[in-house]
């Protein structure tokens, strides 16, 4: 059986896994000290802002950043082998498992933002459990 349609999604998945590592580069580099000082400058001319919000802002691009980095590699990872063991049809359930737990570690640690490749991964998952293999007429001698 051809498990075309979970290896697409899963590959989806890892290419948005990757373009969600992208965005946890830009939150970082965004709190690194070139670009924070324009972004300070930026925040700072708001005047719906305080003063004492601004660190609070920059604190959270950081660490933002670093989780948004830590939900792609593992959604990444996971994708990976879960993609290489459903080609070939050789282990759908460790494939299916690894999509679905790739969905939900992206959707928790992430908070939502993963959204995207968590929904793929977990399609592909799903489906992964639900397609069963053809019968063939010398597995039922009934027939």
């Amino acid at each position: 059986m051809k498990r075309t349609g979970e290896v697409t999604l899963g590959i989806i998945g890892i290419v948005f896994s990757a373009l969600m590592s992208l965005l946890g580069i830009a939150f970082t580099w965004l709190s690194s000290s070139d670009a924070r000082g324009m972004l300070e400058e930026e925040l700072a001319a708001d005047p719906n802002l305080a003063a004492s919000d601004i660190p609070l802002i920059m604190d959270f691009f950081e660490m933002g950043g670093w989780v948004l980095i830590a939900a792609a590699v593992l959604g990444f990872v996971f994708g990976l082998i879960a993609v290489i063991s459903i080609t070939g049809n050789k282990k759908p359930k460790l494939a299916g498992w690894m999509f679905i737990a790739a969905a939900v570690l992206i959707g928790l640690i992430s908070l939502g933002a993963g959204f995207l490749p968590a929904i793929l991964y977990l399609i592909a998952g799903i489906m992964c459990f639900v397609r069963k293999p053809q019968q063939t007429d010398f597995d039922n001698p009934a027939l």
